[in-house]
């Protein structure tokens, strides 16, 4: 069914709360109107177990324990995956024992999958990277800094320089993704996370060349809010979701920006797939996911037949047929692969690929899929240090920007 109105309520209330990077706590007002929202969303999904924990996330926020405690206990009896973070919505509720216990029995239901190998290791704390992507002819990773504004090169020998910097006029980068038929690698930049780059707002969608590094085309979104990631499809077509007002954009070759997915629809919309056959465009938000009939712009949620989580998934990549998802937010972090339907409608299975119990995971957030098997990893990413003046909070405790190899089934 289409996306109800009062999903996308909800939906804009969770986004200001996680949006990249993440704000500080909301306060008992805003916890007490989002609680509203998933109560009022609830009446049409009671059994949504993503949902509760929302619930119990904001509950939490608003001091009020025992009802936290009460919205915890419906996730354990109707969803797997989940699992509170302190510092994301759980700290008033963190020293109960009820809720340690709770906690507890969530976390023995998580599979314990924490082995993969680190691809690289950089030694730049104020990078402060979200986005990722891998190019398979020149072995070359990407990343994009928030912080620095800038887009970074580590060659297959393990050589940093940077691709784009100051010159090329970017705000902070998010989403990146290669188009390596067509030799394009395609970032967004954002000023976006800032209050004075909100004051002025700039979002665009910029495409280098790969090998020399040039900047092709520089693709202003005028009416976006806060562009968040990129991907491209089979033949070279390219979409970007807008996390600030739920549009998705298709971004052309030649031409305007066309439009494909109005404001409002997905707010909260993150990491974005294409199906091999590119006729649906997968869209992961808050709750959930969605799916875009790219042909027509019509939007459905995507049905879950199983008790597992696919919320909060930042990162999304097609594999193979199937869909992988990086988590945060209800988990300290994991990679899961997703299961579809001969529709594609709907998920049949989730499975997990890396569990939070890796030492190296650290607000992870995107990745890129490699043609060898391989699912690269943003691991350590250090994005909630990243504040709203846009300098870093606590900059001793940011982590080294790690990326790890996650092998994929085939």
């Amino acid at each position: 069914m289409p996306i109800a109105p009062v999903v996308a309520l909800i939906l804009g209330f969770i986004a200001s709360l996680i949006a990249i990077p993440a704000c500080a706590q909301a306060d008992v007002e805003r916890a007490r109107r989002s609680i509203a929202a998933v109560e009022e969303t609830l009446k049409q999904r009671p059994d949504d177990a993503t949902l509760w924990f929302y619930l119990a996330r904001f509950q939490s926020e608003a001091g009020n324990i025992d009802a936290a405690l009460a919205a915890l206990a419906k996730v354990e009896a109707l969803g797997e995956g989940y699992l509170p973070v302190r510092s994301l919505g759980f700290e008033k509720v963190w020293g109960d024992a009820r809720f340690q216990a709770a906690r507890a029995r969530l976390e023995a239901k998580l599979p314990r999958l924490d082995y993969a190998a680190t691809a690289i290791e950089l030694g730049d704390r104020g990078l402060i990277p979200e986005g990722l992507a891998h190019d398979e002819r020149s072995r070359s990773f990407f990343l994009g800094s928030i912080a620095k504004k800038k887009i970074v090169r580590v060659s297959h020998f393990n050589v940093v320089s940077d691709f784009a910097g100051p010159f090329s006029e970017l705000d902070s980068v998010l989403g990146l993704a290669v188009d390596a038929p067509r030799r394009t690698l395609y970032a967004v930049s954002t000023s976006a996370l800032t209050a004075q780059g909100r004051a002025r707002p700039r979002n665009a969608v910029f495409a280098f060349d790969v090998d020399s590094g040039r900047l092709v085309r520089r693709f202003e979104v005028a009416e976006a809010a806060q562009l968040n990631d990129v991907a491209v499809a089979s033949g070279g077509r390219v979409f970007a979701s807008d996390s600030g007002n739920g549009a998705i954009y298709e971004i052309p070759k030649e031409g305007a920006v066309r439009t494909l997915v109005p404001a409002g629809q997905l707010r909260g919309s993150n990491g974005l797939a294409v199906s091999p056959d590119v006729q649906r465009l997968y869209v992961a938000h808050t709750t959930g996911l969605a799916v875009v009939d790219i042909a027509s712009g019509a939007v459905k949620r995507v049905a879950n037949a199983t008790r597992e989580s696919i919320a909060a998934i930042d990162g999304l990549y097609e594999w193979q047929g199937e869909l992988v998802g990086v988590q945060n937010s209800t988990t300290p972090g994991r990679v899961i692969l997703i299961s579809l339907s001969r529709e594609g409608d709907s998920v049949t299975r989730v499975k997990t690929l890396l569990s939070h119990h890796h030492g190296a995971l650290d607000e992870p957030t995107t990745g890129a899929v490699s043609d060898q098997g391989f699912f690269f990893l943003l691991a350590a990413t250090g994005v909630s240090h990243y504040n709203d003046q846009g300098t870093l909070d606590n900059p001793d405790t940011v982590p080294d920007p790690t990326v790890l190899r996650v092998l994929l089934p085939r």
